[in-house]
């Protein structure tokens, strides 16, 4: 009987440790299966939508949380995933430009005096100003800020959705400097300017920071003077700022008033691009790893990544999770993550490429056609 026992234990011993071990066979295989898939590099491609433009090379297109908005001189609308048009808002534009942030689009007719405030339900307000526009940003909030110039003096002005007044900050060329750049924080309570100013007879930059959370004062939180220009700035939260200059970029602390990081290259700067969470600078590259050398920084301004491509590109998209660089006739998609994710060929000559709703999944805009494409 004990021996029985002893050889019953021994049995189920051997099923225990061919079950172990055909367990860990089936996770290795997984694990191989998913590295492999997880690094192959996608060359080619699906079409899955295609719609017919039916418009001119002069309309420019825009992917939005719950549809795509499309503007040009004549008007702005949006359509949901489906292709179905939500509205559609006629106007005149010289020269039409359009920000958006979460579920708002601005649109405002560069040098004349009209902006337009949207959301997913079609016109919220309109601004006319006395001032033609020079610029505009908007704010998660539906918030416009708009820079506003004459001859003689520059203004700032904060607008709410529906187009009524917030505010207005004065900027003379002689006591401010002429504003480069704005910017503003997500929920619309700090705006950051750069400032072009001539100091000892050399172009620099002053940055100013505002608060709007408080209605009354002067709104004036921190001036800053920087040596060199800074043309381009984001908030990256509702505290930290970043501003692109032509040699480097500043992280600064709107609130604080306090510059955290002050990065300057020695190759110089071909293209930038900001996200939430990330910072990208493409230089020409001068050794044999390839032409072009892409750089990527986190919000904390520490370098994460680096990587070498070849191709000649005429535009770039990028957010949190990839870049997208392109050109009339190729793509290349790099994650974040360090890998290459697509390198490919185009069968028409493309003017734009906008990532998708769904992970995978890309629009093509040419002359004719928006094609939906997924890679593979």
């Amino acid at each position: 009987m004990e021996q029985q026992n002893k050889e019953k234990q021994k049995l189920k011993m051997n099923r225990m440790q061919w079950t172990i071990a055909a367990g860990v066979l089936i996770l290795a295989v997984v694990l191989v299966y998913a590295l492999v898939k997880n690094n192959k590099v996608a060359s080619s491609y699906e079409v899955v939508t295609s719609m017919s433009r039916g418009d001119d090379t002069s309309v420019y297109y825009c992917m939005m949380r719950k549809g795509m908005v499309k503007y040009s001189k004549d008007g702005v609308a949006m359509t949901n995933k489906s292709g179905t048009v939500l509205w559609n808002q006629t106007y005149e534009m010289a020269s039409p430009t359009m920000t958006s942030a979460g579920d708002y689009v601005a649109v405002g007719d560069i040098g004349a005096n009209t902006i337009y405030i949207c959301n997913e339900y079609g016109q919220l307000g309109r601004v006319s100003t006395d001032v033609p526009i020079q610029e505009i940003q908007i704010s998660e909030q539906g918030v416009v800020a708009a820079v506003l110039s004459d001859t003689s003096s520059n203004y700032i002005n904060l607008y709410d959705k529906q187009g009524n007044s917030l505010g207005s900050i004065k900027a003379s060329l002689e006591n401010t400097g002429y504003p480069l750049a704005i910017a503003l924080s997500p929920d619309a309570s700090k705006l950051a300017v750069s400032y072009l100013i001539v100091k000892s007879g050399s172009m620099q930059s002053r940055i100013v920071s505002y608060d709007f959370s408080d209605v009354e004062g002067d709104h004036l939180l921190d001036t800053q003077e920087l040596e060199g220009l800074y043309p381009k700035a984001a908030f990256l939260d509702n505290r930290e700022v970043v501003l692109f200059g032509e040699k480097g970029f500043v992280l600064y602390q709107a609130d604080s008033k306090k510059i955290e990081t002050q990065e300057n290259f020695e190759s110089e700067i071909n293209s930038v691009f900001c996200t939430n969470q990330k910072l990208g600078f493409i230089f020409k590259n001068e050794d044999d790893n390839g032409k072009y050398r892409m750089e990527i920084y986190n919000k904390a301004g520490k370098k994460s990544s680096t990587y070498y491509f070849d191709l000649d590109y005429s535009g770039m998209t990028a957010d949190d999770d990839e870049v997208i660089l392109y050109n009339d006739g190729e793509m290349l998609i790099y994650q974040m993550g360090g890998r290459v994710r697509f390198r490919g060929t185009f069968n028409t000559a493309v003017t734009g490429v906008m990532p998708s709703w769904e992970d995978g999944l890309y629009w093509l805009i040419d002359d004719q056609s928006l094609r939906e494409i997924r890679i593979r």
